[in-house]
């Protein structure tokens, strides 16, 4: 059976009804499915649907997450939006603002009236929701209320720092502000100087370094809280974050903002899955425990240990690019470096849903786009704390983030791949100005892998700036590798430089990874007439399963 009041939302849309007939309406749109359904609908295409056919439905338990996601992308940014006359686009957003979606579950108050979403509002005229640099996280934590407005100023020669809105959620907090000069001129170079104290006066960015990074259309300054709070149930109720800068732009003066943070509303809005003996021991000699996952409204938090054996290290020497005081210009330098053969970043799960639909996925980092699973990943600033010496070796904790996993539903992470750190010594002997002539094409008969080099170009330094040695390298990896690491040349005297590898990988039918891209050498006072060119080390995949359900309550 058809909702009778169908013709009445066209009605609305067309606007030919009367002020006491829309009020009727949108309060009736309050308490119906079949009309709320046909809201999503239209938000989602925002184009005219022929109301007489739409058939009987039952609003799903994600409706309102849904809805608000595609008002995410929907909602034109602030200074993009004109103000016309009314149109039936227009009147279709009067009824999803007046009725504050409906479905959102939340008080509509009375205003001159007018039914309002206070919570709608917000949502719509959020910075964090206009900002294009925003992530769904912090959108999400919008419409969770998590976000308040700020009014605070402070201005001293002729700069001005003005902090407009504040999100505070377990994972995280950031804060939108602005900061110009006196003529309106935004000052891009600058970085924040923050605190962050608790009731006791203890500051706990003291000792993680409080220079905070700024991006976005007005600047959006944020801190991850995992490097800072081991649980949500750890973080402080009350903290106070002071912005505090004595140097702008050249300028010397005093510019202190108090923000004061809430967040007893954060840690009630996160749920934590806490596991059991969710352990896996992969065939290479890598342990790997699930301990927590957290849910807040701003993001989802992995937390795994490994176990790494002590003999799984590898000592690799390295050339790098070192800028000092001796080095104003930058030099290549080769040093000796243990790394872990396995980490905890090197690996790939997937979180699936009860219809086997990806979630969020983690990856490889460094993997191109080509070959990599990702999805849905937040980076934060760090993702491990130092190794504990365990009985059976090495003990990491790891965090992996991703943007929130939302709603009451049963997932499975599901382990598929390790990534094992490989050492390599190959020699490919090349003169680079016969390249263009003739490509040089090598094996590395100790992996499988073949290279090809071509196309060499020499860029001579300019002044201060030194020259640069540029080729292309093609190549098809061995079987099970996916990346090659640590390029490095030697000239015919052995000295050694660092080289830089970018390129796009694909597989081919066989699984193989491909890879095509620039190798380029800088930093060179003059050109090499003979090189020789290696990698140090190199990453091979293991294809491992392990499964562990859960749920989300």
């Amino acid at each position: 059976m058809k909702c009778f009041m169908f013709n009445q939302l066209k009605l609305y849309v067309n606007d030919e009804l009367a002020p006491a007939e829309s009020k009727g309406l949108e309060q009736h749109v309050e308490n119906c499915p079949q009309c709320q359904k046909h809201l999503q609908e239209w938000v989602e295409g925002m184009q005219e649907v022929d109301f007489s056919d739409i058939p009987d439905a039952l609003v799903p338990d994600t409706f309102t997450d849904e809805v608000m996601d595609k008002l995410s992308d929907a909602v034109p940014p602030r200074s993009t939006r004109k103000h016309s006359s009314r149109t039936r686009r227009q009147r279709g957003w009067d009824i999803v603002k007046k009725t504050g979606l409906v479905v959102a579950g939340l008080t509509a108050l009375v205003v001159t009236g007018t039914v309002v979403s206070p919570t709608f509002a917000n949502y719509v005229n959020s910075l964090f929701q206009m900002e294009e640099n925003s992530d769904k996280g912090m959108k999400n934590a919008v419409y969770k209320g998590l976000v308040q407005k700020l009014e605070q100023k402070a201005t001293d020669q002729g700069i001005t720092v003005e902090a407009k809105e504040l999100l505070a959620d377990s994972m995280r907090i950031a804060v939108i502000y602005d900061l110009y000069d006196e003529s309106g001129k935004k000052i891009e170079d600058h970085r924040l100087e923050a605190k962050l104290i608790d009731s006791n006066g203890k500051d706990w960015l003291e000792e993680q370094g409080n220079g905070w990074k700024s991006y976005g259309q007005f600047f959006i300054t944020e801190r991850y809280l995992n490097e800072i709070f081991e649980s949500p149930e750890a973080t402080p109720d009350q903290l106070t974050l002071y912005l505090e800068q004595t140097e702008i732009a050249g300028k010397t003066g005093k510019w202190s903002l108090e923000i004061p943070i809430d967040m007893k509303k954060a840690k009630e809005a996160t749920k934590t899955v806490v596991f059991q003996n969710a352990a896996f021991q992969s065939p290479q000699g890598l342990g790997i425990e699930l301990k927590n996952i957290e849910f807040s409204p701003s993001a989802t938090r992995i937390m795994l240990d490994t176990i790494s054996p002590k003999s799984a290290y590898l000592d690799v020497e390295r050339t790098s690019i070192l800028y000092d005081k001796k080095n104003p210009r930058g030099g290549h330098i080769t040093e000796k470096e243990r790394d872990p053969a396995f980490s905890g970043e090197n690996m790939m799960y997937e979180i699936t849903n009860e219809k086997g639909e990806v979630v969020a996925a983690w990856d490889l980092k460094s993997l191109d786009d080509g070959i990599n699973k990702k999805q849905n990943i937040l980076r934060t600033p760090r993702t491990e704390e130092e190794a504990e010496e365990g009985p059976k070796g090495d003990v990491l904790n790891w965090w992996h983030t991703f943007s929130p996993i939302k709603g009451e539903q049963k997932l499975k992470l599901e382990l598929q791949k390790i990534y094992e750190k490989k050492l390599a010594s190959p020699k490919f002997d090349l003169v680079p100005t016969e390249l263009d002539k003739k490509g040089a094409t090598f094996k590395d008969e100790s992996t499988g892998s073949t290279f090809t080099f071509s196309s060499y170009a020499w860029k001579p330094g300019n002044g201060e700036d030194l020259g640069e040695a540029v080729m292309t390298i093609e190549g098809t990896l061995g079987k099970g590798i996916v990346e090659n690491q640590d390029w490095f040349v030697k000239d015919e005297n052995g000295k050694a430089y660092s080289a830089t590898v970018i390129t796009e990988s694909i597989r081919d039918k066989d699984g193989q990874v491909q890879i095509k891209g620039e190798i380029s050498i800088p930093l060179l006072k003059q050109e090499l007439k003979k090189l020789t060119v290696s990698y140090a080390t190199y990453m091979v995949e293991h294809d491992v399963k392990w499964e562990v359900p859960f749920e989300i309550k």
